[in-house]
């Protein structure tokens, strides 16, 4: 089973969009999937659409009442996945804001059958693009990569803060049973969870790699969510948090 997890706020336009390329590219794959959609406490039509579109896809909606946040829903997808999935399945994360192409999931996927346990579309490899991106974005997203692998380095890594990934279940829920709570630990730092995630499984030993895709900015229908000074600020507390911390080498697949 592949299981999709989209965090949401906000994203009524985009959210059509995303699910029926989902199905495009996974409706006729030999395994099965479900999207999760956790929205965060919209006040537009998200859930309401959600419901919706429901009975066109296979669809679990989960809901905050209130807005708590992008860490603080990653916490409850993952802990909710990591209850409802198989040790053998796959977990992928993507945003919900059409920026994130369906189509490449399957090269992912390969790269998966390889033996690792997860897999990062990244924006820095041969063959990738960034489209929609201002100067300024273009800079702080590849500093925040050169930034934090100076403090965490992983082999073939090199896009630490994107959040199209794909996971091995197994890997989640040993990551979720080793540090608990602690997994996020700085949920209220938004957009810095998916570095922390990075790091946590580096700590454990987690078989990564890497394979391009092109990032698609230029059909995002809202504008950024991300609070970037409070981002940057995100990762110096993060690199002052653990960069001492004992790691376990991630052995070659």
């Amino acid at each position: 089973m592949i299981h999709l997890f989209l965090p949401a706020y906000n994203e009524e336009i985009a959210l059509k969009r995303i699910l029926q390329k989902i199905d495009q590219v996974l409706g006729h794959a030999s395994q099965p999937y479900r999207t999760i959609i956790l929205d965060d406490g919209s006040h537009d039509q998200t859930a309401k659409l959600a419901e919706e579109l429901a009975h066109h896809y296979p669809i679990t909606l989960l809901k905050h009442q209130t807005n708590r946040g992008l860490g603080q829903t990653m916490i409850d997808g993952f802990n909710y996945l990591a209850k409802e999935a198989n040790s053998e399945d796959l977990i992928v994360t993507l945003d919900c804001d059409d920026t994130h192409e369906p189509h490449y999931l399957p090269a992912a996927f390969k790269k998966i059958s390889e033996g690792y346990d997860l897999v990062i579309l990244s924006r820095f490899q041969k063959g990738s693009r960034q489209l929609g991106l201002t100067w300024i974005q273009r800079i702080l997203s590849f500093g925040a990569g050169s930034f934090l692998k100076l403090f965490f380095p992983i082999s073939g890594i090199r896009d630490y803060s994107c959040s199209f990934r794909v996971f091995r279940a197994s890997i989640l829920q040993r990551a979720l049973r080793q540090f608990g709570k602690e997994f996020i630990s700085l949920p209220h730092l938004g957009f810095v969870v998916a570095c922390e995630i990075l790091v946590k499984l580096r700590m454990i030993g987690c078989r990564m790699a890497e394979v391009p895709f092109t990032l698609r900015y230029d059909q995002k229908p809202g504008k950024s969510k991300n609070n970037r000074s409070k981002t940057i600020a995100g990762y110096f507390v993060l690199v002052k948090r653990y960069w001492l911390k004992k790691t376990i080498p991630t052995p070659s697949p």
